[in-house]
């Protein structure tokens, strides 16, 4: 087990004593596996995850997919936690799996396709058995994007060579139809489905094209929705094709969904520019934009989110390092970026590649306590000309314990000076106290650091207690 507590975190694009609780800090990075042709950790030699994303459930257990396998034909599902795991399944010869989603229960789903018999697959990692889950909806000929929910329900888009549905399966004999393009029902009003996310109602979101058959070009209506399993629907945001007054020229293609029904999305706006939201249709919450939150670029990967209000996402800072980002709304946090150093079984490595490539691959993946998978190549810390491979980590999640403010799990007398440089704002705080989570100061959690927190603090220190997590 490979772990790295990192020196402090990054407010960005906001006051830092102007900052909630509900963003926690990132300072301890677990690598899982590392990924290379040689010396690889957790995988055999040769075995890659490339570009892959990671799923990650609220009890630190990883799973990600193998593009290539070591004498084999097949891809592989690698399933592990805590520094640890293995490869748990495998395709059949040639074929080929698609993304990976993974429940708290240790229950795996994932498509297969290219194969002798594709559809959605599983591994029950309590059982330690996995095969085939369902091919319906009947006659579809092709299914990807599954994810699963608490309930051991899933939800995916099926394809009929060429038409498509959202749908969700719950182990009876038939699946509920969430929505579909015209190509399945002649009276729809969408002429294309993108990819979808799942939630533990039972709900899909995702982005649609409204059209008549055969209208799927970018210039066509797009909206993003809530559907039910009934089809009933909640429009969350629109394109400008759909309204002229919309901020929004045009979204990306993956989105995600909480169990609290915000759908989390990246859109191109119309004032230039892009930006990552959350929304319920009603409350719209502006993550990031490219204008004013120290970003230049906002990649085209999915962003993800959790139901206290979490979005993280990946983006490129001013200067032009790639980061992954954390942020409510309120505070925008640095999660890890682009040549910041890690933990590894070779000894501290550092987040880079050897040329211009990116650093990261595929989307992170966000779990309800708000640690962060996510999947980045490595170089030793003084040479980007020597390749580690690529590394799959989890970013545990801080939280922010009121008073104690140099970050030793007590609150006493220790913790004086620091409080006054917080509460005095000065610059040489965090500088001073480089493990501190400043956080930490704003004591009553009203989401500002100033003389309202001197009783508290003084309460909690009095006390003798350990700060308590909010």
């Amino acid at each position: 087990m490979f772990r790295f507590f990192a020196l402090g975190a990054v407010g960005l694009g906001l006051c830092v004593w102007a900052a909630r609780g509900e963003v926690p800090t990132y300072e301890t990075f677990e690598l899982q596996c590392r990924a290379n042709f040689s010396g690889a950790y957790n995988l055999p030699n040769g075995a890659f995850f490339t570009s892959n994303t990671p799923a990650l459930n609220d009890n630190g257990r990883v799973a990600i997919k193998l593009t290539t396998y070591p004498g084999s034909d097949s891809q592989a599902i690698w399933l592990g936690g805590q520094g640890a795991g293995g490869v748990v399944f495998f395709s059949q010869p040639d074929a080929f799996f698609g993304s990976v989603s993974l429940n708290n229960a240790g229950r795996a789903v994932f498509d297969q396709f290219m194969g002798t018999q594709n559809g959605i697959y599983y591994y029950d990692s309590a059982t330690a058995a996995g095969g085939l889950l369902t091919t319906l909806p009947l006659g579809a000929t092709a299914w990807s994007a599954p994810q699963i929910n608490a309930a051991g329900q899933v939800g995916y888009r099926a394809g009929f060579s060429g038409p498509q549905a959202w749908v969700s399966y719950d182990g009876t004999p038939t699946v509920a139809i969430h929505a579909a393009d015209v190509g399945v029902q002649p009276t729809s009003p969408y002429s294309f489905l993108f990819t979808p996310a799942f939630n533990n109602n039972r709900q899909i979101a995702g982005k649609v094209r409204r059209g008549a058959a055969g209208q799927t070009g970018e210039s066509q209506p797009d909206q993003i929705r809530i559907f039910n399993s009934n089809g009933t629907s909640t429009l969350i945001a629109e394109d400008r094709d759909s309204n002229p007054a919309s901020p929004y020229t045009r979204f990306d293609n993956a989105v995600a969904l909480t169990n609290n029904g915000y759908v989390a999305f990246i859109a191109t706006l119309a004032a230039g520019g892009r930006g990552v939201f959350l929304s319920n249709g009603t409350e719209t919450r502006t993550i990031a934009t490219t204008t004013g939150y120290g970003l230049s670029d906002i990649e085209f990967f999915a962003p993800a989110a959790n139901d206290a209000g979490l979005v993280v996402f990946r983006a490129v800072a001013v200067g032009g390092l790639r980061n992954i980002y954390a942020g409510d709304g309120t505070v925008l946090r640095k999660v890890i970026g682009e040549h910041d150093l890690v933990p590894t079984d070779l000894g501290t490595g550092r987040i880079d590649q050897h040329d211009a490539s990116p650093v990261f691959g595929g989307s992170p993946a966000l779990n309800q306590n708000g640690d962060v998978a996510f999947n980045a190549a490595l170089t030793p810390p003084d040479n980007n000309q020597i390749e580690w491979g690529s590394g799959l980590f989890i970013a545990y999640a801080t939280h922010a314990r009121p008073g104690d403010l140099n970050c030793d799990g007590v609150v006493n007398f220790d913790d004086i000076d620091p409080f006054v440089l917080a509460l005095s704002g000065q610059a040489g705080y965090e500088g001073a106290f480089p493990n501190c989570r400043w956080l930490n100061a704003d004591c009553n959690g009203d989401g500002q650091v100033n003389f309202d927190d001197i009783d508290p603090f003084v309460a909690v220190l009095s006390g003798g207690q350990r700060g308590v997590t909010r």
